[in-house]
């Protein structure tokens, strides 16, 4: 019985070491034919390279960011093998984004080595010919697989794709742009460019990558439900690595076998994906959102020593106080109260002295700390160089305005002089309910004057109806300078919590 035993332990250790040994061989296997490599990308810069302080109101807690200098620190930590891109959007939005319209943060951006920029709905803010001179000033390409020619003839200095070999492995990489730009777009840019399907032709470069890549990942300037539908119908890709809606993602998305992922805005993070690749391509993606905390990155002198030759007359004066807030004046995206767009309306309406004013929320781009307050915090605030312009518009126009603003496709208006009362889950064109004006419903025959920036003012964002104003005139005033002089006049100034725009959804 005593040597049965044994014999039975013997097999057993026997079939435990051969297991032990085939185990310990696809381990090997796997190292051996498998490397790790990290693909790092930010999003919307929006010429947000200096260091930054931000204010969370769920928490109370203040952090700081270290701009451009935080993310080459940060560069400088990786241990593996990189690949650094961006989804688009890199410039407009700071005084430093404007210095050379652009020029400077394509300098910092080829500094930094980025090795490809999806071209975002911004890059074109300046028109074309601007944009093929930041192209020739960039080490890197700018991509976009559905931008052309008004004509549909191909933009010769955008690449629909670029394949990159990183420790010896081909990513191929392409960008691709909102087919709405025209209701992001104005005038003569708008009349520049057209769009192609984006599903369509991230397929055929897609397709046309298979063979040739070990990863294919979007650049995307889609925003993230426009990616959440791109990943639904495409196929080839491994990872869709978006932007546009400012969204700081902890958690990737996996759609239809694709990462879908959005690392923010402004520099405040950079997304990082750890990629596993063999032989026959990605075998694993793990996704991680890292804040550029100055603390943790610091930013040395990485902008400052950069920023000399750039420097102009209009630059300077941006450190000019324009006067103080008392407390943070936040702007809260999609909810009842918006400090900074009351802010920004309000002050619109006081300079045209109109009965009401109108701020689309999502060209208000930044919020403002206590303390004093320059000229450069309130470009921030409002980056986009926009007039202010008057017009005529019947209550009943003004209710068709604010039943589109309802369905919050592309954010809610801010408004001045007036309420809305609406329910998000009502049926589209039902969704309003009522519009106050002095404790009384809107008058739908009366005509009311109207002010707003001459981007709406021009249909921008879709909201057309302004366009059937009547009495248009330029207020010869930059809204800019409307919050300017609300500042000098109100300092300090606090954040209005007047709640204007009101969900009533259950």
């Amino acid at each position: 019985m005593e040597d049965f035993m044994k014999r039975v332990m013997k097999i057993i250790v026997g079939i435990l070491l051969a297991g032990f040994v085939i185990l310990a061989s696809r381990e090997i296997y796997v190292r051996n034919t498998t490397d790790e490599i990290y693909l790092v990308y930010t999003s919307d810069i929006h010429g947000h390279v200096l260091p930054e302080k931000h204010y969370d109101a769920a928490t109370g807690v203040t952090w700081e960011t270290g701009g451009a200098g935080s993310m080459s620190a940060y560069l400088s930590f990786l241990d593996k093998p990189y690949l650094l891109l961006d989804a688009g959007d890199i410039f407009m939005g700071t005084p430093e984004g404007a210095l050379g319209k652009g020029e400077f943060i394509v300098k910092i951006m080829n500094d930094l080595k980025y090795s490809a920029v999806a071209a975002g709905n911004h890059e074109l803010d300046y028109g074309l010919d601007n944009f093929r001179q930041l192209s020739v000033k960039a080490d890197f390409p700018f991509l976009c697989c559905n931008l052309t020619n008004s004509d549909g003839s191909e933009i010769p200095f955008v690449k629909p794709y670029e394949i990159f070999d990183v420790a010896g492995y081909s990513i191929g990489v392409i960008g691709v742009i909102e087919e709405d730009l025209h209701k992001v777009l104005t005038g003569e840019n708008a009349a520049m460019f057209a769009v192609r399907s984006a599903s369509a032709s991230v397929q055929r470069v897609a397709d046309e990558l298979a063979e040739k890549c070990h990863a294919v990942v979007v650049l995307s300037g889609l925003g993230l439900d426009g990616d959440k539908e791109l990943a639904r119908q495409i196929t080839g890709v491994d990872i869709i690595a978006g932007g546009e809606t400012h969204i700081a993602l902890e958690k990737a998305l996996m759609i239809n076998g694709i990462m879908v992922c959005e690392p923010g805005w402004g520099l405040r993070y950079a997304g990082k994906i750890k990629m596993r690749i063999g032989k026959r391509g990605l075998v694993r993606a793990e996704w991680k959102l890292d804040k550029l905390l100055a603390s943790q990155y610091p930013s040395g002198n990485f902008v400052s020593e950069r920023i000399g030759v750039f420097e102009n007359e209009d630059y300077k004066r941006m450190n000019i106080p324009a006067g103080s807030a008392s407390m943070w004046i936040q702007r809260y995206s999609g909810g009842p109260v918006n400090p900074m767009g009351n802010l920004v309306a309000d002050a619109m309406r006081i300079v045209a002295g109109t009965d009401f004013a109108f701020q689309n929320e999502y060209g208000i781009r930044a919020e403002i700390a206590p303390g004093t307050v320059r000229i450069r915090d309130l470009v921030a605030v409002s980056p986009f160089g926009n007039k202010i312009v008057t017009m005529k518009l019947t209550g009943s126009e003004i209710r068709e305005l604010l039943e589109q603003s309802a369905t919050k496709e592309k954010g809610l208006l801010q408004m001045s002089g007036l309420k809305m009362i609406f329910n998000s889950e009502l049926p589209k064109g039902r969704k309003l309910l009522n519009v106050i004006v002095k404790n009384a419903e809107i008058d739908p025959e009366k005509e009311y004057t109207v002010a707003t920036n001459s981007f709406l003012a021009g249909g921008g964002d879709g909201f057309v109806t302004f366009k059937k104003g009547r009495e248009i005139r330029d207020a010869g005033m930059k809204l800019l300078d409307a919050t300017i002089e609300y500042f000098k006049n109100n300092s300090p100034v606090g954040p209005s919590q007047e709640e204007r725009v009101t969900d009533i959804r259950n």
